[in-house]
C-alpha cells in the first residue's frame, strides 16, 4: 500500500524491464489509499509565499518552500483550493564502476515525472461525487544504463532505467470512502494502472538506488509477468482495510503484449487484445501507524498469479498457461528514539503519517519464490536491509540506508549463469538539502554480475532529486 510521504526518490531480462516504481520525490505527497497528490504546502502558500512571482522571494522564502518554482504567483494555492494538484519532478542516477564489470564507464539516468490529481467533487461542485479522483500521470526517461552497456550484470544499478521514452504511466479513477462508522476503508481504483504501484511496494524500498530495493523487489519481475512504473496496462483494484491497520487487497490486470509496452507507442495503445490476465492478492498488517510514537512496523504476503503463454526455460519451444509468484514481506523499528522535529521549516512536513517522522533503526527483509522453477529466470530472491531514521539530531529528514539482495538464478537455464547467483550491496546517505531537494551519494559491489559472467563490480553512485 503505497504511503503519502515519499522521502526519496526517489537490468535485468526484458520481461523485468519496467519493474521499476513510480518515482517519489521529496516534498512530493500522495494519499495513501487513493494516490491523490496532497497540497501539502498550504499553509507556507498562505502565510509566507502568497501571490509573489519567483524573483519576488527572498533566498530564505524560497529555499525553505515546498516546491522549487515557488507558488506561480499564486496560481499554485488557487489550482490546489479548486481540487487540481500538480506535481512535476525530476530524478537523476549517476553510477560509474572504477573497478569490475564487463568494461569501465560512467552513465547518468534521468527521470522526469509530470502528473496531477483532481478531486472531482471540488472540482464539480457535486457533492455525491466525495471520494472520486482523477490521477494522470506521464513519465519522460533519458540516458543510458551502466548495467546494460557496462557491467552486463542483471539488478540495475540504476533504479530509474527502463522505459526510456515519454510514457503515459497512469489514467485511472479512484474512489475512497470510509465505512461501518469508520472501523474500515474500502478503495476502488480502474483504468491505466500498473501491478507494481500497489503490490510489494513500501516507502522502505524508494531509498535506494539499485533497482534490486527500489520500488518493488524485483524478484518477481525474473519469475512472472506484471506490470510496473513507468508502463501502465488496463487494471482494476480494490482494498479494505480496518482501523488497526489491517488490510486486504486484490488487483486484475491485463498482461501487455510487446507491441503495446513498446516505446514507440508511448503507452497509447489501449487495445484489449492482451498477452494475457494478471490476478494480485495480499493480506497485511500496519503495525503503529499512527502518531502514538511506538515502533511502527508491517508485515505481509501476496500472492502473483499470471495466466500467459509461459516458455520453458529449458525447452523454449514448450509452454504453460500458468505462472505464479509467492512473497513475504516485513519491517520493525527495532530501536526507536522518538521524534525529534520542532517545526522547523525546512523540515519535511507530514500531515497523517507522523510515525514516519521517529527517529531509529528500521530493519526489513523480503523473500519472493516461484514454484514453477522451469519458467523463471530467477526462482528464488531475496533482500533486506536496516535503515536509520535521523541519524544526526539535527539532520532529521536524513536517512542512512543498508541493503543486500540475492537472486539465484534457475537450474532450467540453458546460459551460463545457470544455477548461480547474483548479490548487491549498497550504502548509501540521503542528504535532504531542504523539502524540494536532496542529494544520496552511494557504494554497490556487484557480486558474481550475471553468475560470474563478468568479474565483480564496485560502483559509486549518486542519486538526486528536485521537486518543482
Amino acid at each position: 500500500m503505497k504511503k503519502l510521504l515519499a522521502l526519496a526518490l526517489a537490468s535485468l531480462a526484458a520481461s523485468a524491464a519496467l519493474g521499476i516504481q513510480r518515482e517519489y520525490f521529496v516534498g512530493v505527497e500522495y494519499d495513501d489509499i487513493s494516490e491523490m497528490p496532497v497540497n501539502h504546502g498550504a499553509q507556507y502558500y498562505d502565510n509566507v509565499i502568497k501571490n509573489k512571482y519567483l524573483w519576488e522571494l527572498t533566498f530564505d522564502e524560497w529555499f525553505n518552500g515546498p516546491n522549487f518554482s515557488g507558488g506561480w504567483a499564486g496560481m499554485r494555492r488557487k489550482l490546489e483550493n479548486r481540487g487540481f494538484v500538480p506535481v512535476i519532478t525530476y530524478l537523476g542516477n549517476f553510477a560509474s564502476n572504477p573497478v569490475g564489470g564487463n568494461h569501465r564507464s560512467a552513465t547518468n539516468t534521468s527521470a522526469v515525472h509530470i502528473g496531477y490529481g483532481i478531486d472531482l467533487a471540488e472540482v464539480t461542485q457535486i457533492p455525491e461525487l466525495k471520494g472520486w479522483q482523477l490521477i494522470n500521470a506521464w513519465s519522460w526517461r533519458f540516458g543510458n544504463s551502466l548495467t546494460r552497456e557496462y557491467i552486463g550484470n542483471t539488478f540495475n544499478v540504476q533504479q530509474n532505467y527502463g522505459g526510456q521514452s515519454m510514457l503515459l504511466s497512469s489514467l485511472y479513477l479512484s474512489y475512497n470512502s470510509e465505512i461501518l462508522d469508520g472501523e474500515y476503508e474500502i478503495m476502488l481504483k480502474f483504468g491505466r494502472i500498473a501491478a507494481g504501484d500497489n503490490f510489494m511496494t513500501k516507502p522502505i524500498y524508494w531509498m535506494y538506488q539499485n533497482n534490486a530495493f527500489d520500488g518493488n523487489p524485483v524478484g518477481a519481475f525474473n519469475q512472472t509477468r506484471l506490470s510496473a512504473y513507468p508502463g501502465s496496462t488496463w487494471g482494476a483494484m480494490a482494498q479494505i482495510s480496518d482501523s488497526e491497520g489491517r488490510y486486504f487487497k486484490a488487483g486484475v490486470y491485463q498482461i501487455n503484449t510487446a507491441r503495446q509496452d513498446s516505446l514507440g507507442m508511448h503507452g497509447l495503445d489501449w487495445s484489449f487484445n492482451g498477452d494475457g490476465v494478471n490476478s494480485n492478492y495480499e493480506i497485511g498488517w500496519n503495525i503503529n501507524h499512527d502518531g502514538s510514537g511506538k515502533s511502527p512496523g508491517n508485515i505481509s504476503a501476496g500472492v502473483i498469479a499470471s495466466w500467459y503463454n509461459a516458455p520453458h526455460r529449458d525447452n523454449p519451444m514448450a509452454s504453460s498457461p500458468f505462472n505464479c509468484t509467492i512473497y513475504f514481506q516485513a519491517d520493525y523499528m527495532i530501536w526507536n528514539m522518538g521524534y525529534i522535529k520542532r517545526g522547523e521549516p525546512y523540515y519535511i512536513v507530514r500531515e497523517s503519517e507522523k510515525y514516519r517522522d521517529l527517529r531509529g533503526i528500521i530493519l526489513w527483509g523480503v523473500f519472493q519464490y516461484d514454484p514453477y522453477e522451469n519458467l523463471a529466470y530467477m526462482p528464488y530472491f531475496a533482500n533486506g536491509g536496516l535503515l536509520f531514521n535521523a541519524p544526526f539530531e539535527s539532520r532529521a529528514d536524513d536517512v542512512i540506508c543498508f541493503g543486500v539482495a540475492y537472486g539465484k538464478y534457475s537450474d532450467k537455464l540453458p546460459t551460463s549463469e545457470r544455477n548461480s547467483y547474483e548479490m548487491i550491496f549498497e550504502l548509501n546517505y540521503k542528504y535532504q538539502i531542504n523539502r524540494f531537494a536532496f542529494v544520496q551519494p552511494n557504494v554497490q559491489f556487484v557480486l558474481n554480475p550475471c553468475g560470474g559472467k563478468y568479474s565483480d563490480a564496485l560502483v559509486l553512485g549518486m542519486q538526486y532529486g528536485i521537486a518543482f
